[in-house]
């Protein structure tokens, strides 16, 4: 009568250990890149979002709608930062300041305090008229404060009132 073995040898099951530490150690690195890639992405796509927005309402409701840094997500004062959040207003009254009958129209809070904003330009609003048009260029750098290696995000606003993003080395100056 023939006897079959059932399971694993000690061997066996050390090689498999092995083979399983060696693919999280080299898997790991690349996930936490990866999660922190994604985390600026987020952050860039919800930038780019907001300024869509108030130059879409700025057209459609014929008068100046801003996008300024905001602590609080109520006003925005003098903030020169965009590390806490930022929200979109009509503008009717002081360029970049709530007033009278401004309007907020929505407010973005960033949870993530590990990133680093870098602006160029107005260092906490962008106007847009009536007309579409930015009433000032400017450039928001969003990336991890430790960008050693990593790629960061770029928004532009230009005085036409496009807006791009796109990926750029950590390296990377402000124009």
């Amino acid at each position: 009568m023939k006897r079959h073995n059932r399971g694993v040898t000690l061997i066996e099951l050390m090689v498999s250990i092995t083979v399983v530490g060696i693919l999280l150690g080299l898997s790991v690195p690349t996930f936490r890149e990866f999660t922190r890639n994604n985390s600026v992405t987020a952050v860039q796509n919800e930038l780019v979002t907001s300024f869509n927005l108030a130059r879409s309402e700025a057209l459609r409701r014929n008068r100046p709608v801003s996008v300024c840094a905001s602590a609080d997500g109520a006003a925005c004062g003098d903030e020169t930062t965009w590390q806490t959040g930022w929200l979109a207003f009509t503008d009717r009254g002081t360029a970049g300041t709530i007033d009278g009958d401004d309007v907020i129209l929505q407010a973005w809070q960033n949870t993530n305090t590990t990133l680093t904003f870098l602006t160029t330009g107005p260092s906490y609003f962008v106007q847009y008229a009536s007309t579409g048009m930015s009433t000032a260029a400017m450039t928001i750098d969003v990336s991890w404060s430790d960008c050693t290696g990593l790629k960061k995000r770029r928004v532009a606003v230009t005085a036409t009132g496009a807006i791009t993003g796109r990926i750029v080395d950590c390296a990377a100056a402000l124009p």
